[in-house]
């Protein structure tokens, strides 16, 4: 498709050049690159805006400094599309974008729910999908060929590095966690969570005495919390988006459930509102996980420097693993593009198949490589956990990226009160 038109401009400005003697410059062709991201309509609309400002500083970058000099200096074209939260729009969009807007590769799409049957519509038409940040397992189990997940791995991840910490930190402290709660909102990602919570709470041995799903932006979670403090675990696991996870901690905070640890899984105790909006005092001593480690062990180049002076300057607030995650993902493309040579589609799934970041620039920003397997999975992506003090997330695991001089607390519940 690109490269047909392509074509036939390139003959019209030759003949041009025949009949005039002079031949004109031919002004590269943009890179179509259709991007879903959900902006309004729900919890996730916060994350979306976010993580749209950061691929957006990204693009422009990377426009300004030349575009894609194996493509004589094409820039990248952003087609971008709210998904409203919704599969429907997405599936429609992805639609159009591909047959009608005739993008060489899409982006997205956050949201598991959506970017599930999304990334079916672009394996139908063979054009390449980076998914940044949704977790559902069965995105890369499909057999699909031009679906890559770079910076993210299957909700299973994401439930390992909560028992594998609350494991670390039974036997770091001595002070060990024998009983869990299990609440998450009941969409595909929550589910997926909490069904590798169970098997992974069993076999650390640590009784669940509560697993409970609730309806994503539900207006009232007293009745759920008062089961949970009925319960008295030693940890809960909190599987929420920013809206829900403000309601429940502030409701966790005001009845003093004094578990050991209130754990969140890398959503909306890691959103930018969480904090400002349930309180320091409220959210003091909170871990969750989070796929990114933070200021204190990433940002150490001139690159991630860059990144991070860049978007300060731009948007007025610090990134989160949101935003290093959307301005990377395009980085990624980018060194796709330059490596395949063309706008092609089959050309970019090739090339993205072969991407291998190792201790580069943008490796060392999202701290892990990227590496792709069969699947169009990065083998090499892992999570960390970071505890809220002050205000402030410091990463406490794994030891070898935790934060210089911070000590967690353990207790962790206990701090705010």
């Amino acid at each position: 498709m690109n490269g047909f038109r392509k074509l036939l401009a390139s003959a019209a400005l030759s003949a041009l050049g025949v009949l005039t003697g002079v031949l004109p410059a031919i002004a590269a062709d943009p890179v179509k690159v259709g991007y879903i991201i959900p902006l309004s309509g729900g919890a996730a609309a916060s994350i979306g805006q976010e993580m749209s400002r950061a691929t957006h500083m990204a693009v422009e970058q990377i426009n300004a400094a030349g575009g894609i000099a194996s493509l004589d200096g094409a820039p990248i074209e952003l087609l971008e599309v709210d998904s409203r939260g919704d599969p429907k729009v997405a599936l429609t969009e992805a639609e159009r974008l591909i047959t009608v807007e005739d993008v060489s590769v899409m982006i997205g799409a956050f949201q598991s729910s959506v970017t599930f049957p999304a990334t079916a519509v672009a394996e139908k038409y063979g054009v390449p999908w980076i998914v940044d940040l949704a977790a559902k397992a069965d995105i890369t189990e499909r057999g699909y060929k031009y679906v890559f997940r770079p910076t993210q791995v299957p909700s299973s991840g994401n439930a390992d590095s909560v028992v594998d910490f609350v494991a670390w930190a039974n036997e770091k402290t001595g002070d060990p966690a024998k009983t869990a709660a299990i609440i998450y909102e009941n969409t595909d990602w929550g589910q997926d969570l909490a069904q590798r919570l169970r098997q992974r709470f069993d076999e650390a041995g640590i009784e669940v005495v509560l697993d409970e799903s609730y309806p994503a932006n539900a207006p009232d979670l007293r009745p759920l919390v008062l089961k949970v403090k009925g319960r008295k675990p030693d940890v809960i696991s909190v599987t929420a988006y920013a809206a829900d996870a403000i309601q429940l901690h502030k409701l966790i905070a005001q009845m003093q459930i004094d578990a050991k640890a209130v754990i969140g899984s890398g959503a909306g105790q890691v959103d930018p509102s969480f904090i400002p909006s349930v309180g320091e005092a409220g959210t003091e001593g909170i871990v969750s996980t989070n796929g990114w480690a933070g200021y204190e062990s990433t940002i150490n180049t001139p690159f991630a420097r860059d990144f991070w002076d860049s978007y300060v300057a731009t948007y007025g607030t610090e990134p989160s693993e949101f935003s290093v995650v959307a301005y990377s993902v395009v980085w990624i493309l980018k060194d796709a593009l330059e490596r395949a040579g063309s706008a092609e589609p089959d050309a970019i799934r090739d090339a993205l198949a072969e991407t291998r970041f190792e201790g580069n620039d943008v490796a060392k920003l999202l701290g892990y490589d990227v590496v792709f397997d069969e699947k169009g999975q990065n083998t090499r992506k892992r999570f960390v956990v970071q505890q809220i003090s002050d205000g402030v997330y410091r990463t406490v695991w794994p030891e070898q990226v935790a934060a210089p001089g911070y000590e967690m607390k353990w207790p962790a519940g206990k701090a705010a009160h």
